[in-house]
């Protein structure tokens, strides 16, 4: 007669084999997705890469795995120690028939899919529950190979009950699980088994877990999209679809009365066209918009100076044109990087996920300088699956798109991607001297978790009390030392960039914002200005020295260009306007404004906050007359991004 130890380490061996057999199901799996589309793989797609591929693609699989013995598992260790293993026992069979059904379902499905929309699960799965529902059985009967289809997870189910069953009664794992005979072995074998479990269920011994936004390991595009397991791949477009159908058909900014009344013409472009005035002085080659990871304007002003955290961008200002009255387009990355690069204002969706829904808008900043025939480059620090990055940037029309696996990096490189120095290496690499280009840079190195050693790199603080005496009273311990290391660095790689980017394009202009406030200041207690400004500076050739007090925001970079570069009597589109437009003094952003003279702050359900940009004093308003000019500008850039161009929809006759 069996003891209780031996029931449980029995079951507990049957646990691991069901474990493993789940691994390695997906391990076939992803070989056989990348044999079947073997014809989308790039030269880059070296054993070395599918490697990559494969071992990421085992962490998202353990966590999948891990949900189908989670429960099983617990059985066990609850109720093993007084011999009762049945439960789990049945609970384990039970949720092996449950996984091997689900996942040749899911794996087959996917592979379909993949074959037409070139992408795992998205979120068009579900667009089709809004289509002609018997044309979309009709298309899957016609297209989708249904009996073969069939027949083949038929066989896999077949197969693979067939191989648990056949190892239900083996007794390696167990055998070597009852060699184990030293003292506290079974205390030992229960807490070994709970850490591990706890491992797979994250996909990750660090603590950093299995997330999307580590998928893009490899430098094959294709091979980027089959290392998220197919479970995770539907959670995610579940949640994407979600949180592109939060605001649903209401406009949040205007009723419809007022929208039509606002807007009576066909298409929302027509609010949206301007005419360049053309200029008088030589066109730069080419263009560099740096768009830096949490980088805001509080370092930049003579306040802050002394703590020299900005030395690099503040030698480029004073040499060149430094916007200070600035806002980012919202308070997150791709937000902000999706208003620069598509020129429409962030209104509160993410348009990362919208992907083909709509067409490429028309005011798109890569559209528009293809069109002056300056090639288009986007380079980014982190990886391309974060936020559908490469995808929704080809779509509105980069010509050519890097990220951190170019610079060589990889997922330990940082959570974010690699040192901003190695990306404008690569910048530097890749930007042809001879041709006009806007080249477009997206850092990352300035986040959480703070991977660069930046005393190597030369910062010169290793406490507070190295700042200099001047400043030290402005500092309470609200930021670490290793943040405060990272905004210099960020500052540091500046630097090193433009010192050799000025001697290789000499007939360039250099453009330098942050992507949000980097919601960590020295103190707790930030002015609206300094919890909000990113600033702009503008150098080069051509730029004048200038500290110009002109309202601006994301939004009217792209004009900013635009105007600088295009013929007269260019037409192009935007909802921004030209920094160096005459009498501009409103720009618009998400829940906030600013003038030349005043910055607003409009919280939902609360008063107006403003300060003083000439005193820096801050007070409270019941409402602002802005508030129209807002809600305006927001209803149609909610309506272009939910709707698409067309605001008189034809009627059915």
């Amino acid at each position: 007669m069996q003891s209780k130890w031996e029931k449980f380490t029995k079951e507990l061996a049957n646990l691991s084999f069901f474990w493993f057999f789940g691994v390695g199901f997906f391990l076939i799996f992803r070989i056989s997705f990348i044999a079947i589309f073997s014809k989308q793989l790039s030269s880059a797609a070296n054993l070395p890469e599918i490697l990559k591929v494969l071992l990421m693609g085992f962490r998202f699989d353990c966590t999948a795995v891990s949900y189908f013995v989670i429960i099983p598992f617990l059985l066990l260790l609850a109720l093993g120690r007084f011999g009762k293993t049945q439960p789990a026992r049945i609970a384990r069979i039970v949720c092996q028939y449950i996984f091997v059904l689900l996942s040749t379902v899911i794996c087959f499905v996917t592979i379909n899919y993949f074959g037409e929309y070139h992408n795992q699960f998205n979120n068009f799965l579900f667009l089709g529950l809004y289509d002609d529902q018997k044309a979309v059985l009709h298309t899957i009967m016609e297209d989708f190979h249904p009996w073969r289809n069939l027949i083949g997870m038929l066989l896999t189910i077949i197969a693979s009950l067939l191989i648990l069953r056949y190892f239900e009664p083996k007794t390696y794992i167990y055998n070597q699980l009852r060699q184990l005979k030293f003292k506290n072995h079974a205390a030992v074998v229960v807490i070994v088994s709970l850490i591990l479990m706890i491992f797979s269920l994250r996909g990750s011994v660090t603590s950093v877990p299995a997330l999307r936004k580590w998928a893009g390991v490899s430098k094959d595009a294709f091979l980027n999209k089959t290392v998220i397991n197919p479970y995770r791949s539907l959670i995610y477009a579940m949640e994407d679809f979600d949180e592109i159908n939060l605001l649903s058909d209401v406009n949040p900014y205007m009723d419809e009365a007022s929208f039509k009344a606002n807007f009576n013409q066909p298409l929302v472009t027509d609010y949206l066209k301007k005419t360049t005035a053309g200029t008088s002085t030589q066109k730069p080659k080419q263009i560099f918009l740096v768009i830096m990871e949490s980088y805001d304007s509080w370092p930049l002003m003579d306040k802050y100076q002394p703590f020299l955290l900005s030395t690099q961008l503040c030698k480029i200002k004073n040499n060149g044109t430094h916007f200070s009255h600035f806002l980012p387009a919202a308070d997150a990355t791709f937000d902000s990087f999706g208003a620069i690069v598509t020129n429409v204002p962030y209104c509160g969706v993410n348009i990362s996920k919208i992907g083909q829904v709509n067409d490429p808008f028309a005011t798109s900043l890569f559209g528009q300088f293809n069109k002056l025939n300056y090639q288009t480059n986007l380079f980014y620090g982190g990886f391309s699956s974060w936020q559908n990055i490469e995808e929704f940037s080809k779509y509105q029309g980069v010509q050519r798109f890097f990220s951190a696996t170019d610079a060589g990096g990889n997922s330990e490189s940082g959570t974010w991607g690699v040192e901003d120095e190695k990306l404008f290496d690569l910048v530097l690499s890749k930007t042809d001297a001879q041709k006009e280009s806007l080249n477009v840079i997206l850092t990352s190195s300035y986040h959480a978790p703070y991977t660069v050693d930046v005393a190597q790199k030369g910062f010169p603080y290793t406490s507070e009390k190295d700042f200099p005496a001047s400043v030290q009273k402005y500092f309470d311990g609200s930021m670490t030392m290793e943040e405060v290391g990272h905004l210099w660095y960020g500052d540091y790689a500046i630097g090193q960039f433009i010192e050799k980017a000025k001697q290789k394009y000499p007939d360039a202009v250099f453009l330098f914002t942050g992507d949000h406030f980097g919601r960590r200041f020295i103190n707790s207690h930030p002015n609206l200005y300094e919890r909000s400004s990113v600033g702009l500076v503008m150098y080069g050739k051509n730029i004048p020295q200038a500290k110009p007090h002109t309202a601006g925001s994301h939004i009217d970079i792209m004009p900013t260009l635009i105007e600088m570069v295009a013929p007269k009597g260019f037409e192009y589109y935007s909802f921004g306007t030209s920094m160096y437009a005459p009498h501009k003094d409103l720009s618009i952003t998400f829940n906030k404004m600013v003038t030349q003279n005043q910055m607003y702050c409009l919280p939902k359900d609360a008063a107006v906050e403003s300060i003083d940009l000439n005193t820096m004093q801050e007070k409270s308003l019941p409402s602002t007359p802005l508030k129209k000019d807002y809600n305006q500008q927001m209803a149609l850039a909610w309506y272009y991004t939910m709707k698409g161009n067309q605001l008189q929809k034809k009627t059915k006759k």
